[in-house]
């Protein structure tokens, strides 16, 4: 008992001292590994920033000591509003979607895409052996096109990371994470969409025209 109450007190101790390093909250470099395809060249409008409804943006999360305490805010690196949207417009870009940052000469059908960004919180769960760095997503997306299609969805995700120590690195895998857990869940919904309304994003043809639809809320 003895040793094994002298190991746990240094994981403490080296934890608390690993979570008095300064951390922020940044987006990751890269996309989706693998992009998902299904984009065809149509035309997609992406608003750029997205509305911060954030509770709280002062910051993105916390930072914790060895016994689960707060030691720290974890401060934004850029706004989310601003990241998340971009990071979308290219991971769409990559899908084979036409983007385009504004309604000017794009066509009727092109489909318009605004957002929310209502939580990003990233924090450390302290545990005995180890602790899990969580970060939670939480943006709602609004679809319109000229053409009459109204399409809403909240979308919720979580990114992991479990280590004995959790400085930067820690928090910016668990940020990568949940950050392509968002990113694939938002564009696998907009090609679900343009499926059910084939004609969104294309030349028109025939008079067609999209009546309307809505996206049921969705994790």
């Amino acid at each position: 008992m003895p040793v094994r109450a002298a190991l746990i007190a240094v994981l403490v101790l080296t934890c608390t001292g690993c979570a008095l390093v300064k951390v922020s909250v940044k987006p990751p470099e890269s996309g989706l590994e693998t992009p998902i395809p299904g984009g065809s060249q149509r035309q997609i409008i992406v608003t750029i920033p997205f509305q911060d409804s954030r509770s709280s943006m002062f910051r993105c999360g916390v930072q914790k000591g060895g016994f689960g305490n707060e030691i720290a805010d974890a401060g934004c690196q850029g706004s989310p509003a601003d990241w998340i949207p971009m990071l979308l417009a290219r991971e769409l870009e990559a899908s084979g979607f036409t983007v385009l940052q504004s309604e000017e000469g794009a066509r009727d059908t092109a489909l318009k895409i605004e957002g929310a960004v209502l939580k990003i919180f990233v924090e450390p769960v302290v545990g005995v052996w180890s602790t899990t760095v969580e970060s939670d997503f939480n943006v709602k997306l609004v679809a319109t096109s000229k053409t009459g299609l109204h399409a809403e969805r909240t979308f919720f995700s979580k990114g992991e990371r479990t280590s004995i120590i959790w400085p930067q690195g820690t928090f910016d895998d668990s940020v990568r994470r949940g950050t392509h857990d968002l990113l694939s869940k938002m564009v696998q919904a907009i090609l679900e969409l343009m499926t059910r309304y084939p004609e969104l994003g294309f030349d028109r043809r025939g008079g067609a025209t999209v009546v309307g639809g809505r996206l049921e809320a969705g994790r």
